[in-house]
């Protein structure tokens, strides 16, 4: 009995430190607050690129796809005060599925953003027959969902490297947000 009290503690412990986490990683966001950039590896670049939004702590990382994405939202509080959230994410699942309870998860969480997707990259590594008309019919998936298509996309190549998308992309979003 004792041991399952133990047990019982610790979860509590780790639950609230982890909401915590979030809070406080809430509160350190800056002025921009209001608009995010979530997904994958390409996030830095959009981030270094826009003077608008800014990453969201705990909502990217490299190498991930889009239904490891649609768990690290659903672990987000619901925060009304997002007006813009900015979408990178497709390239790791080969930009297949996932797109509808991304949005479902989103909506939930972000109840009055708006939604901007950036297009990903292919041609290389794991997306090396991966053609622009395919990544193009993907992203439609994120437009039916309410998502506006950023123009450019990151584009052909190796993405993880600062190319000169990223510069169009982040003049494509300060104009937008």
């Amino acid at each position: 009995m004792e041991e399952i009290l133990e047990k019982d503690i610790l979860e509590t412990k780790n639950s609230i430190m982890k909401k915590l986490y979030l809070i406080l990683m809430l509160a350190s966001m800056s002025a921009f607050s209001q608009n995010i950039i979530i997904g994958d590896s390409q996030v830095p670049y959009i981030d270094t690129q826009t003077s608008k939004a800014e990453r969201a702590p705990g909502l990217w990382k490299g190498g991930i796809g889009i239904s490891d994405l649609t768990k690290m939202v659903n672990k987000y509080p619901i925060t009304p005060s997002i007006q813009n959230v900015v979408i990178s994410i497709g390239t790791n699942n080969r930009f297949q599925g996932g797109v509808v309870e991304l949005f479902q998860a989103l909506k939930r969480k972000f109840p009055k953003a708006k939604f901007y997707a950036v297009q990903g990259s292919w041609g290389w590594g794991g997306v090396r027959s991966i053609s622009s008309s395919t990544v193009y019919k993907y992203y439609l998936q994120f437009q039916t969902q309410g998502a506006i298509i950023i123009d450019p996309a990151i584009g052909p190549g190796d993405p993880h490297r600062q190319k000169a998308s990223y510069n169009l992309i982040g003049k494509s979003l300060d104009k937008i947000l």
